[in-house]
């Protein structure tokens, strides 16, 4: 569990990194395809705009801190009961501190070898309270890292809206549909992975004598917390490096898990950003769709303005539909027409 939240810092820390938009804080306008709009500019030169700077996201550092501090407690409080209960553990032991530790890593991590088990009510009600306060502190973890990835996508499509402000929909669909989705961090936390795979195999058989094959075995039931507890370390110097080896493997498996969903989140980002975008782009051509010149009916500036009023949820069809027949307006040549053009449009 440690090792998920020692990814979930790495991944915050960088938060402000990771956005390819410029950030900026804004409704959510509706966005025509204006061509007297402002002129183009990039997504790179609109990072440096000073909107960006001061709305630049904050990572939640302090809270992380703490959480890594409970985290420190948790594994020495366990690790300081697990010794004073040494005489409770049965298995094979080595020393009697280095035992401790690697019994609470292995806890913490769900690996749970089963070569170091309490065998009376005392250290199992120890070792119970040891589990459920592991799980809560991992839940808040599973928190932390589903706030960041809903955060990066509410900020993507933020920053899309503002940009497209800026440049006009058209441009920002274009230059949202160049950006490529990186998939750089999960190659390298696969290539860490093996890397990682093989500094164990090669430990396991030179340290613990095992065969090559039982090590590799027991590497995947390690680095995948499985566990099952027919190969582990059984020597001092073993146990000294699994602590630090189960750790690291941990880690590296619930980094690769966040970058994963986080390349999935840009991918869904994404493709929300262009639907919004592309919703709320009224062209001429609808109107134009939307005319009846053989009999006259032609959508004028208040035709657009009753539309996009309608649109923003302003007034409602019932609210004007008595003046318009009044003056001999068919009501559906606004509210009715030109959406169900947009819509085929779409």
């Amino acid at each position: 569990m440690l090792g998920h939240f020692n990814s979930i810092i790495a991944m915050a820390a960088n938060a402000a990194k990771q956005t390819k938009l410029p950030m900026a804080a804004t409704d959510s306008p509706n966005l025509t395809n204006d061509e007297n709009g402002p002129k183009k500019t990039t997504f790179q030169s609109s990072k440096a705009t000073s909107v960006a700077t001061n709305c630049a996201p904050r990572t939640n550092l302090p809270d992380l801190k703490w959480l890594g501090l409970y985290y420190v407690i948790y594994i020495g409080a366990g690790t300081l009961s697990f010794w004073a209960l040494r005489n409770h553990i049965r298995g094979k032991k080595t020393n009697d501190f280095v035992d401790s530790l690697y019994m609470s890593v292995v806890t913490m991590t769900t690996v749970g070898y089963g070569d170091l088990v309490p065998h009376d009510f005392l250290s199992q009600l120890v070792c119970t309270g040891f589990i459920t306060v592991g799980m809560l502190l991992f839940g808040i973890v599973v928190k932390l890292a589903a706030k960041y990835l809903v955060f990066k996508q509410q900020k993507v499509l933020i920053n899309a809206l503002h940009t497209a402000r800026k440049m006009g929909p058209m441009e920002a669909l274009k230059e949202i549909e160049s950006i490529e989705i990186d998939y750089t961090k999960c190659i390298i936390s696969l290539i860490a992975m093996a890397v990682h795979f093989v500094i164990g195999i090669f430990v396991l058989v030179t340290v613990e004598g095992m065969e090559i094959e039982d090590a590799v075995y027991c590497a995947c039931t390690t680095m995948t917390t499985v566990g099952f507890g027919d190969e582990s370390f059984s020597s001092e110097f073993g146990r000294m490096f699994g602590v630090l080896w189960i750790f690291t493997g941990t880690s590296c498996l619930g980094q690769l898990f966040l970058y994963v969903a986080e390349v999935y989140t840009d991918i869904e980002a994404k493709k929300l950003v262009k639907w919004v975008i592309a919703s709320n782009i009224i062209d001429k051509k609808d109107f134009e769709a939307a005319d009846n010149l053989e009999k006259g009916k032609v959508h004028g500036a208040a035709d657009f303005i009753l539309y996009k009023l309608k649109e923003m949820r302003k007034i409602k069809k019932e609210d004007i539909s008595c003046a318009m027949k009044d003056v001999g307006v068919d009501d559906r040549s606004v509210f009715d027409v030109i959406p169900a053009q947009s819509s085929e449009k779409k």
